[in-house]
Protein backbone atom coordinates (compact mmCIF):
# COMPACT_ATOMS: atom_id res chain seq x y z
CA UNK A 1 0.00 0.00 0.00
CA UNK A 2 1.24 3.32 -0.73
CA UNK A 3 1.18 6.65 1.55
CA UNK A 4 -1.16 8.51 -0.86
CA UNK A 5 -3.39 5.19 -0.90
CA UNK A 6 -2.95 5.15 3.09
CA UNK A 7 -3.51 7.96 4.01
CA UNK A 8 -6.85 8.56 1.47
CA UNK A 9 -8.01 4.95 3.65
CA UNK A 10 -7.27 6.60 6.96
CA UNK A 11 -9.34 9.78 6.55
CA UNK A 12 -12.28 8.29 4.81
CA UNK A 13 -12.78 6.10 7.53
CA UNK A 14 -12.54 8.68 9.57
CA UNK A 15 -9.23 7.96 10.82
CA UNK A 16 -6.90 10.75 12.81
CA UNK A 17 -3.09 10.35 13.23
CA UNK A 18 -1.37 12.77 15.76
CA UNK A 19 2.18 12.83 17.18
CA UNK A 20 2.15 13.10 21.45
CA UNK A 21 6.10 13.63 22.03
CA UNK A 22 8.03 10.40 19.81
CA UNK A 23 5.00 8.34 20.23
CA UNK A 24 2.37 8.03 16.69
CA UNK A 25 -1.47 8.24 17.75
CA UNK A 26 -4.55 7.93 16.40
CA UNK A 27 -8.15 8.30 16.77
CA UNK A 28 -10.72 6.26 15.38
CA UNK A 29 -14.14 4.66 15.64
CA UNK A 30 -14.44 1.15 16.82
CA UNK A 31 -13.02 -1.20 14.59
CA UNK A 32 -12.10 1.46 11.75
CA UNK A 33 -8.69 0.47 11.88
CA UNK A 34 -8.33 -2.85 10.31
CA UNK A 35 -5.16 -5.01 9.85
CA UNK A 36 -3.83 -3.79 6.44
CA UNK A 37 -3.91 -0.41 7.77
CA UNK A 38 -2.07 -1.41 10.73
CA UNK A 39 0.23 -2.29 8.66
CA UNK A 40 1.11 0.31 6.09
CA UNK A 41 1.04 2.58 9.27
CA UNK A 42 4.08 0.66 10.60
CA UNK A 43 5.79 0.55 6.76
CA UNK A 44 5.57 4.51 6.56
CA UNK A 45 5.60 5.56 10.18
CA UNK A 46 9.14 7.57 9.77
CA UNK A 47 7.30 9.40 6.57
CA UNK A 48 3.91 10.19 8.62
CA UNK A 49 5.42 11.68 11.63
CA UNK A 50 7.73 13.74 8.94
CA UNK A 51 4.50 14.93 7.51
CA UNK A 52 2.72 15.35 10.70
CA UNK A 53 5.19 17.30 12.27
CA UNK A 54 5.30 19.88 9.00
CA UNK A 55 1.75 20.56 9.28
CA UNK A 56 0.64 23.53 10.79
CA UNK A 57 -1.63 22.49 13.82
CA UNK A 58 -5.61 22.84 13.27
CA UNK A 59 -6.97 26.11 14.37
CA UNK A 60 -9.95 26.65 16.50
CA UNK A 61 -11.68 28.42 14.20
CA UNK A 62 -10.85 26.47 11.22
CA UNK A 63 -13.72 23.91 9.91
CA UNK A 64 -11.95 20.89 11.69
CA UNK A 65 -15.31 17.95 12.64
CA UNK A 66 -15.03 16.05 15.25
CA UNK A 67 -15.25 12.34 14.62
CA UNK A 68 -17.38 11.99 18.17
CA UNK A 69 -19.97 14.86 18.11
CA UNK A 70 -19.52 16.19 14.49
CA UNK A 71 -18.75 19.39 15.83
CA UNK A 72 -16.80 22.01 13.55
CA UNK A 73 -14.59 23.96 16.00
CA UNK A 74 -11.65 22.90 17.96
CA UNK A 75 -10.65 24.87 21.08
CA UNK A 76 -7.14 24.86 22.80
CA UNK A 77 -6.60 24.84 26.50
CA UNK A 78 -4.16 26.65 28.84
CA UNK A 79 -0.10 25.56 28.08
CA UNK A 80 1.96 23.41 29.58
CA UNK A 81 4.91 22.06 29.64
CA UNK A 82 5.59 24.30 26.34
CA UNK A 83 2.42 22.54 24.62
CA UNK A 84 -1.05 23.60 23.89
CA UNK A 85 -3.43 20.70 23.78
CA UNK A 86 -6.10 21.03 21.39
CA UNK A 87 -10.06 19.63 21.95
CA UNK A 88 -13.53 19.87 20.19
CA UNK A 89 -15.34 22.54 22.05
CA UNK A 90 -18.88 20.05 22.75
CA UNK A 91 -17.58 17.06 23.17
CA UNK A 92 -13.77 17.44 24.86
CA UNK A 93 -12.32 15.18 22.04
CA UNK A 94 -8.47 14.81 22.27
CA UNK A 95 -7.01 15.93 18.83
CA UNK A 96 -3.27 16.63 19.43
CA UNK A 97 -0.78 18.99 20.77
CA UNK A 98 1.36 21.33 19.34
CA UNK A 99 4.10 23.70 20.45
CA UNK A 100 3.68 27.33 22.01
CA UNK A 101 6.20 28.39 20.03
CA UNK A 102 6.30 27.15 16.26
CA UNK A 103 9.97 28.52 15.76
CA UNK A 104 11.35 26.03 18.43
Amino acid sequence: MTLDQLLTDLTHNQIVLFVDGDRLRYRAPDGALNADMRTGIAQHRKAIIANLQAKAPPSPQGPVKCITCDRQYWVDEQPRSGRIRTICSKCGQFIGYRPVNPQS
